[in-house]
């Protein structure tokens, strides 16, 4: 499954069992050594992962639509 695939998963997944999806994107981040996080039960990709919560979530891309 590539990371589209994965990321379409998990963001179904939000929408009916949100607990089961967080630890879905934890494995992921994990095992991919990425830093993504949430917007309204979306996984969203920050421009800086690092930064305080406002910083990160100022500059932050809904992942799925970027992968399309």
């Amino acid at each position: 499954m590539g990371m589209k695939e994965t990321i379409h998963l998990i963001n179904r997944t939000a929408q009916t069992n949100f607990e089961k999806a967080k630890g879905m994107l934890e494995i992921l981040n994990t095992v991919r050594g990425t830093k993504f996080g949430w917007l309204n039960k979306r996984v969203v990709r920050f421009d800086k992962p690092d930064g305080s919560p406002a910083e990160k979530y100022a500059h932050c891309h809904d992942l799925e639509a970027e992968l399309k």
